[in-house]
């Protein structure tokens, strides 16, 4: 599942000339005992971004996921690129959140470099439901216009590839046009980052969805080696 929302990421990312790296065989495809549940896994690098992954979990009708964080290099001060997106096949019921992950929570930073996700709520209001936005520690790395969508087979068939397309070329756009910065400086950004990484694999739910499924071993080594990856220092 999420087969377009992954070809429409790589599609894009080819285009800034990103290249994919080689995962070991344990983080590129991972099966719990009985193959219940599949986990695949791929990443990312280019000149403007340090590290992309891109992660799908297959669980059936119980549960889908699709998630893809992507991290600008320490040179750039632009926030950081998160989509989940959880399907849940017995109730048809879709949980998607998408954000521009703000390095620090200054209000000129944040009008300059995600205020512009107000502008896609606006036009598919379908995707502007905060419901759960009590969820997340939101004064952290989330922005005062996190995209948060609770909805159903119709914001699954019908909104969900042009809100991620359009929310995608939006912050693509946004390197080429902020070249220069002006609030942070390298060392900043990459404590920033670390801090990021850190925050998230304490904080991040996937993490005990992940050894519920694929044991607390592998998922501590995914966190360690794959997702979360400047939180060990």
């Amino acid at each position: 599942m999420f087969d377009s929302l992954f070809d429409i990421l790589v599609t894009n990312l080819e285009k800034i000339k990103s290249k994919r790296v080689k995962l070991s065989n344990d983080l590129e495809e991972h099966h719990n005992e009985n193959s219940s549940y599949t986990i695949k896994n791929w990443l990312f690098t280019s000149p403007q971004y340090r590290k992309w992954r891109i992660t799908k979990l297959d669980g059936g009708d119980k549960i889908q996921v699709f998630n893809t964080v992507g991290y600008p290099s320490f040179n750039s001060e632009l926030p950081i690129f998160g989509v989940d997106i959880l399907w849940f096949g017995t109730s048809k019921k879709l949980l998607a959140v998408l954000d521009y992950q703000p390095l620090i929570q200054d209000k000129d930073y944040l009008d300059k470099y995600c205020k512009s996700i107000n502008l896609i709520k606006k036009k598919y209001s379908e995707f502007d439901n905060t419901k759960m936005k009590k969820v997340y520690e939101s004064n952290r790395f989330f922005s005062p216009w996190v995209i948060i969508c609770r909805g159903d087979n119709n914001h699954l068939d019908k909104y969900l590839n042009t809100v991620f397309d359009l929310f995608l070329n939006k912050y693509l756009n946004m390197y080429e046009s902020n070249s220069d910065n002006i609030f942070l400086n390298s060392q900043d950004i990459e404590e920033k980052h670390i801090e990021y990484d850190i925050y998230s694999s304490e904080k991040d739910p996937a993490g005990k969805l992940f050894k519920s499924f694929f044991g607390e071993k592998w998922t501590n080594q995914f966190i360690k080696n794959y997702l979360f990856t400047l939180s060990s220092g």
